[in-house]
């Protein structure tokens, strides 16, 4: 696999942990959990980051949606290559062996030619 293909994952990664962060520090807008056991954990958002901070999260979250799904459609175009068709030589696996070259297979019979009495005359 490539360089770029693993410098890809890794952000693919990176952003997957910056988008689950995004979403956990929005405030549900039913309650969430926290309202379901009588908690008021959801308002405690607007009061330590301000009241607009809903739309910068919203905005956050499809930005962050947005290259993690640019990301997931590269690692593909980039895991989908074919190495023989840029020029590089295949991976030791997956060359075919010539199967002339192998000492275990029994050569082919040598042919034989007609003789007088077999030629139907």
């Amino acid at each position: 696999m490539s360089t770029w293909f693993w410098i890809t994952t890794v952000a693919f990664a990176i952003v997957a942990v910056i988008m689950v962060l995004i979403i956990l520090v929005q405030r549900p807008q039913g309650g969430g959990l926290a309202g379901a056991f009588g908690g008021a954990g959801g308002s405690s958002t607007e009061n330590v980051f301000g009241g607009r901070v809903g739309d910068a999260l919203t905005y956050a979250t499809v930005a962050a949606f947005v290259v993690y799904l640019g990301l997931a459609i590269t690692l593909n175009l980039l895991d989908n290559i074919d190495p023989t068709a840029t020029g590089a030589p295949p991976p030791p696996g997956q060359v075919a062996a010539d199967p002339s070259d192998d000492p275990n297979t029994d050569p082919p019979p040598p042919a034989t030619t007609p003789t007088g009495s077999d030629t139907g005359r």
